[in-house]
């Protein structure tokens, strides 16, 4: 298993920074923020497993990563019902 780029991980995070800065992020942009979230929580918890990480630690991340993924279907969900914000 090779690391997670750092890159790939500062991606993520400077997406979560321009989600935040903006007042009504769309349902489709938070899905796919939060499906992009899952997936690099998921390399990392792939990655302590492999790396001799103690259980807990690479069980938080596939927990991280399981909530990441819950959240993005309810936001593909409420964007495929035409619900485009939080304050719709």
């Amino acid at each position: 298993m090779t690391a997670v780029p750092a890159a790939q991980v500062s991606a993520v995070i400077a997406w979560a920074a321009r989600l935040s800065a903006i007042p009504a992020a769309s349902m489709a942009e938070t899905a796919a923020y939060l499906t992009a979230k899952a997936a690099v929580l998921e390399r990392i918890a792939a990655e302590r497993a492999a790396g001799g990480w103690p259980p807990e630690d690479a069980e938080a991340a596939r927990d991280a990563a399981a909530r990441a993924r819950q959240a993005a279907g309810t936001a593909a969900l409420a964007a495929a019902a035409g619900i485009t914000t939080l304050e719709d």
